[in-house]
């Protein structure tokens, strides 16, 4: 039984977490909020970025904001895509623009040692000491945290006016990542009055 619970504690940590670790607002910006959004995820994963992008859309819609995949008017992310982008937001009839990309991937690893014996000071010094020595499992495991920025630019002055850094921790997948961080940065820019 207590096995058991230790493996299911395991699971539980390795689900992927999110954090929003810092953000900036133009303080010049003064409205009106954004309504619709070209999302870019740059990646040199067309797959991932387009997974990103989908998702980012898709939670946009479900928060009442509108948004459009960049891949869809941009299939390619190229060198000129700065040239390229004036036509892409005409395209997508998007008022901003919200760029994401991974700044830094960190290899952590986390060791656990579990000890079988029960009560850890059930018989004074004793029973600390058994325990102590006694058998023990342990469990290494290794995930990834990915250091992420995200800008929202207002095409209208060709600025920035929202940027976040989130970290994302033990990511299970792009999509399920996705969903997590687009519900963090979507609350935080909607309390900020940009969208």
């Amino acid at each position: 039984m207590k096995r058991a619970w230790v493996f299911a504690a395991l699971l539980l940590g390795a689900c992927a977490t999110t954090s929003l670790m810092d953000t900036w607002k133009d303080p010049a910006f003064s409205g009106p909020p954004k309504k619709r959004l070209l999302v870019v995820g740059v990646s040199k994963s067309d797959a991932n970025r387009r997974v990103f992008e989908d998702g980012f859309v898709k939670a946009l819609a479900a928060s009442g904001s509108g948004g459009s995949p960049s891949y869809a008017v941009m299939p390619e992310l190229s060198a000129d895509v700065n040239e390229r982008l004036a036509g892409a937001v005409r395209s997508a009839g998007a008022d901003g623009v919200l760029v994401t990309r991974v700044l830094r991937v960190r290899r952590d690893v986390e060791v656990r040692t579990m000890h079988s014996s029960p009560g850890f000071y059930g018989a004074g010094f004793r029973g600390y000491y058994g325990h102590a020595y006694g058998p023990a499992y342990t469990d290494v495991s290794t995930y990834d945290v990915l250091t992420i920025e995200t800008t929202l630019w207002d095409i209208s002055k060709d600025k920035p006016m929202w940027s976040g850094t989130s970290e994302v921790t033990a990511p299970k997948s792009v999509a399920a990542a996705t969903e997590e961080l687009a519900g963090v940065l979507i609350k935080k820019m909607k309390a900020d009055g940009v969208i």
